[in-house]
């Protein structure tokens, strides 16, 4: 731009030469050979230095319509990086607010949740108890867990930086803006081509090319803390989805394994209830069986019973045999009159009863006596007949003489079937 400043005295100085040599009316003088050669060797010098002059000023208005080309392409490219540094941070603030919209939500949902179950659980509390619903005080809210509320207030003073990043770059395109617009504005209404408003914008370009390298500096000073910026909630939401996507699959294989335990224990309960059920079926099945079993031979028995009491033939014998022993025992007695009743001699008979038997009869009839006298003393006379009869169950009574004591005697059990009672066996 140095070389441009001395273009306008140059061609003054040319115009006034060419209007004396144009209103020079005088006759020309004549010149020697040397001086028309000399003269015209000062005209061509002149239209070299006009050239170089004109060519000089071309070069220099191309440069400087190149300067002016190549900073309106680094405005525009800077303005670009802007915008797309503005549009980059905008999507990033976006995602963190709809990130921390999403948490606050989650959070909201949890504590609701978790006010909802300590309700649930103060309502069967209160009906376990019999506790009225009244006397009972407020449910207050669960607490935010401290991990998770410190993230919460990180990712919030982030999107507040990213928020005065945005407006700092915002201002500082609103003034490029502004700029490109009040020179437009000028050209259009001064009129001016592309050249004349190149040449009024070189002085203001050159005055505001002092301030550009602070401005390119602050510009990319703000462009790098941007990208590290952008670098570090990439890296921080890499954790995050990183965290997450670890949370979520331990809760998938917690369910999972939950869920396959609560199948296993299903199979197993139903396993062994159906293993009870076949050993209770398999169990009434056997008593069944048994009771049937038991059935039939009762009934063989009633049967049997009932036909050894029904023979004739065995009654017959039965009666003809106590005939024949009384009057056996009579012709005995008959016949030795002088032996007494209590001799050894009449061991063998059956109206003669054996020293073991004696001693059996009287424990019985000391038991008898014992009872006889628990139920006197109670007044239980419908027990002692109970009694009596019990007794009299257990067996027959044995054969006393006419001389014995009217005492009524307990009803003793049988005899035992045995050799003693044709022996003449004592029982000694």
């Amino acid at each position: 731009m140095a070389a441009e400043a001395p273009e306008p005295q140059i061609f003054a100085n040319l115009h006034q030469d060419q209007a004396t040599r144009d209103m020079s009316f005088a006759a020309p003088l004549n010149l020697d050979p040397l001086a028309q050669q000399q003269q015209q060797q000062n005209q061509i010098q002149i239209q070299i230095q006009i050239q170089a002059q004109a060519q000089a000023q071309a070069q220099a208005q191309a440069q400087a319509q190149a300067r002016h080309q190549q900073q309106q392409q680094q405005q525009q490219q800077q303005q670009q990086q802007l915008q797309q540094t503005l549009h980059q941070q905008q999507l990033q603030q976006h995602y963190l607010q709809q990130q921390y919209l999403q948490q606050q939500h989650q959070q909201q949902q949890q504590q609701l949740q978790q006010q909802a179950l300590y309700h649930q659980q103060q309502q069967q509390q209160q009906q376990m108890n019999g506790m009225n619903g009244a006397n009972m005080g407020a449910v207050m809210p669960a607490p935010t867990p401290a991990g998770h509320q410190a993230e919460l207030n990180y990712i919030y003073g982030m999107v507040e930086e990213l928020s005065r990043q945005l407006a700092d770059n915002r201002r500082v395109t609103e003034d490029i803006v502004s700029g490109l617009g009040r020179v437009r504005n000028k050209a259009k209404a001064q009129g001016l081509a592309n050249g004349d408003v190149i040449s009024s914008a070189a002085d203001d370009i050159n005055a505001q090319e002092s301030n550009l390298d602070s401005i390119i500096s602050e510009l990319s000073e703000s462009f790098d803390r941007a990208k590290h910026s952008r670098d570090a909630n990439a890296a921080l939401l890499t954790q995050y989805a990183n965290a997450l996507s670890l949370m979520l699959k331990q809760f998938h294989d917690y369910k999972s394994k939950h869920v396959a335990d609560v199948a296993a224990w299903h199979r197993s309960y139903r396993a062994q209830l159906d293993e009870a059920r076949r050993e209770n079926s398999r169990l009434r099945e056997q008593i069944w069986e048994m009771q049937t079993h038991a059935a039939r031979a009762n009934e063989s028995l009633r049967k049997f019973r009932r036909k050894y009491d029904e023979d004739e033939e065995r009654f017959a014998k039965r009666v003809d045999d106590t005939a024949l022993r009384q009057e056996v025992r009579f012709w005995k007695r008959m016949a030795m009159p002088e032996l007494e009743d209590d001799d050894p001699y009449w061991s063998g008979d059956d109206d003669i009863i054996d020293e073991a038997e004696k001693e059996r009869l009287r424990e019985l009839e000391l038991r008898a006596a014992q009872e006889q006298h628990m139920v006197d003393s109670q007044g239980e006379d419908s027990d002692e007949q109970h009694h009596l009869s019990s007794m009299g169950m257990m067996g027959g009574i044995a054969m006393q003489r006419e001389e014995s004591s009217g005492q009524i005697l307990p009803i003793p059990p049988p005899r035992p079937l045995s050799a003693a009672s044709s022996t003449g066996s004592t029982g000694r």
